[in-house]
């Protein structure tokens, strides 16, 4: 891809990181009163990778892709082991940074593949605004310009008196679908009043889909005694109820009650998601391009899933990367994507631009780049590596 001059304008000429404000403590100002009434104050705000955020710049020529935010110890990954090997790299072949030169021995686990992520969405980023093309372009063509969104409820409190309340209201602003958590002190109480609790929002949540998140907090004896109660609910998918792949997942598998698990987000390696997309481990995939890799490989996750009969969400963290993903595959192969109630806003506070739903609805993507421009908090970078 060259410029007007003869250069190649998405080839990386320096990778260089910048701070952004960290996650303010507290909810989000503006929050509906049906949804704020029951919300719970986000622990962000006190993990360190929260505290202390960067945005990532690959510099192309005269052109720049951005990913934001990432934590300080992903960000100094990204330094040492992945820029000088960036260097020289063709941002519009974003498939072939695997084979770029990496430094240092931390080649794997949760932060080596949130680094790689992180440079792997800046490309497409820098790719896009070069060609002025947007990313679901880029990544076969535009299925749809507007995608639905689920609802996550996961920073609500379920047992709430109120709570019924905030499960009227999200089926009424048309939201494809609630997800609500299932908390430890709903799990202590066992399933009769996880039953009543969560029947009450089924109930007002009406005709909508309706899904539950373990956030892998049941044992395995809980589990076995929930599914006949999420079997009743009838939820569309519950996710995590525990570590999905082992011993105990497989007991609760095939325990007969057919309530769909689903699983995927944290899935960071490769063999990993083989393991429980091939092994059918799973019966709804979900993938974060922050965390798997990037849209290369969540989109190849997601055709694999295809296949197998199964549909993706994309988790919500990277909302913009989902909505890429999304707006490039049939409703079939992902019918929604993730919109976190009470985080969404906060972390839209990072970027120039903040996108809202509109009637249970996203938009697809930028004009140009896979994500607004990060509100950067010093003139100059915190590292810096090229010219």
């Amino acid at each position: 891809m060259a410029g007007q001059d003869g250069g190649a304008v998405t080839v990386v000429r320096a990778v260089r990181v910048w701070p952004v404000a960290g996650q303010p403590a507290g909810l989000p100002e503006g929050l509906p009163d049906e949804i704020a009434a029951v919300a719970v104050a986000p622990a962000g705000p006190s993990w360190p990778e929260h505290r202390m955020r960067f945005a990532i710049e690959v510099v192309g020529d005269g052109v720049s892709g951005w990913h934001a935010p990432v934590g300080e110890s992903v960000a100094r990954l990204v330094v040492d082991t992945l820029a000088d090997g960036l260097v020289g790299h063709d941002a519009a072949a974003p498939r072939k940074l695997v084979y770029r030169q990496r430094a240092g021995r931390h080649q794997h686990g949760a932060h080596a593949r949130q680094a790689a992520s992180a440079v792997e969405l800046a490309c497409w980023d820098l790719a896009s605004r070069a060609s002025g093309r947007t990313v679901p372009e880029l990544l076969g063509g535009t299925v749809r310009v507007r995608v639905p969104a689920y609802a996550s409820a996961l920073g609500l409190d379920p047992a709430h008196p109120e709570a019924v309340k905030a499960a009227a209201w999200i089926a009424e602003q048309g939201f494809w679908g609630q997800k609500w958590p299932l908390t430890k002190e709903l799990l202590r109480q066992g399933p009769r009043v996880v039953g009543r609790v969560l029947g009450v929002l089924r109930e007002a949540a009406g005709e909508g889909r309706f899904m539950v998140d373990g956030l892998r907090r049941c044992r395995l004896d809980e589990a076995l005694t929930l599914m006949p109660v999420l079997a009743d609910l009838e939820v569309t998918f519950a996710e995590e109820l525990l570590a999905p792949g082992g011993f105990a997942w497989a007991q609760v598998r095939s325990a007969g009650v057919r309530v769909p698990m689903a699983a995927g987000e944290h899935a960071v390696d490769e063999h990993e998601q083989t393991r429980l997309l091939a092994g059918g481990v799973v019966d709804v995939w979900q993938t974060d391009p922050g965390w798997s890799g990037g849209l290369a490989r969540s989109l190849h996750t997601i055709e694999v899933a295809a296949d197998l009969g199964m549909a993706t969400f994309p988790h919500g963290d990277r909302l913009w990367a989902a909505l890429a993903l999304a707006s490039a595959c049939c409703r079939d192969k992902v019918p929604a994507v993730e919109w976190h109630l009470t985080l969404e806003p906060l972390r839209q506070q990072v970027f120039t631009e903040a996108t809202v739903v509109e009637s249970g609805m996203l938009p697809s993507a930028p004009g140009a780049g896979l994500t607004p421009p990060p509100v950067t908090t010093s003139p100059l970078p915190v590292w810096a590596v090229g010219s």
